[in-house]
């Protein structure tokens, strides 16, 4: 894995293999599989989109990265203003599907203390940074001459052109793979799991950490210029952003490794299982 040390890091300046060029061209985008219910997914239907090639970063921001951030710009992150964020509390010896309610806000959790006040990420300097919100991201990507990938650019860097379901292909995944479904119940290195890398090299695709977009979540087909969901929240109306790639926690479903699923977030909101990557400008 790269290491870059220059206290300011715009683009130009990360090394050459930091890097991964991503061709333009069509790719498929979506499934038209359904739910268990018989209702559409929020990645249907199946369609084709055209994107522009594109620089994607071969690795998710790390947490060595992001403390390089924070020491040139004293930036203080969304879970940091609040005081706490949230993280899994469950037994990973003890996992069944939808157990959602074992995440809580816990005091203190942020990208220093993820697992919140005693915790530490200590030994974890290549592992993605965490508890990050999506203000926290263009902050970074502001101060690294970076920007968010779009959704239409996270899946074609997974999918290809072939229309796999995993950046792998078609096989469904194990715990050789890619950090999914509490196999680990942690985050882990960024270059951990060589077959989480995509068609392109783009390594750590799916699994480990959800990592946040710049695009809005709005129903398909994909229009990057078409308005997000809005929800109406204490605070105001507030646009709903898109992440992508499953977790290590993954809902405990290994099906959240796939490569077309999108879930929406909220833009001020942070956990433990959810980072980022950057894209060239």
């Amino acid at each position: 894995m790269t290491e870059v040390t220059a206290e300011l890091i715009p683009a130009e300046a990360f090394p050459a293999d930091h890097w991964v060029t991503v061709p333009g061209g069509p790719f498929t985008m979506g499934s038209d599989e359904l739910r268990k219910d018989g209702k559409r997914r929020a990645a249907s239907p199946e369609h084709q989109v055209d994107v522009a090639e594109f620089r994607m970063a071969r690795y998710p921001v790390t947490v060595a990265d992001f403390r390089r951030f924070v020491a040139a710009t004293g930036h203080v992150t969304d879970a940091e203003k609040k005081g706490r964020s949230w993280v899994w509390i469950g037994d990973p010896a003890v996992v069944v599907p939808d157990q959602d309610y074992l995440w809580k806000e816990i005091d203190g959790a942020t990208w220093r203390t993820p697992r919140g006040e005693g915790s530490t990420v200590e030994g974890k300097d290549d592992h993605p940074v965490t508890h990050v919100s999506y203000y926290d991201c263009l902050a970074y990507c502001e101060w690294s001459g970076t920007r968010l990938p779009t959704e239409a650019e996270w899946e074609k860097a997974a999918r290809g052109t072939d229309g796999r379901a995993y950046p792998w292909g078609n096989e469904e995944p194990t715990a050789q793979h890619c950090n999914h479904t509490m196999n680990v119940a942690d985050t882990t290195a960024v270059d951990a799991y060589p077959q989480a890398t995509g068609p392109y090299g783009n390594a750590d695709l799916t699994g480990n950490v959800w990592e946040i977009t710049s695009s809005r979540f709005h129903h398909y087909p994909y229009d990057e210029n078409k308005p997000g969901r809005v929800i109406k929240t204490p605070a105001g109306s507030i646009e709903l952003g898109v992440i992508r790639g499953g977790s290590f926690y993954n809902n405990c479903d290994p099906r959240g490794c796939l490569a077309w699923v999108r879930i929406y977030n909220l833009p001020d909101y942070s956990c433990y299982d959810m980072g980022f990557r950057v894209c060239a400008r």
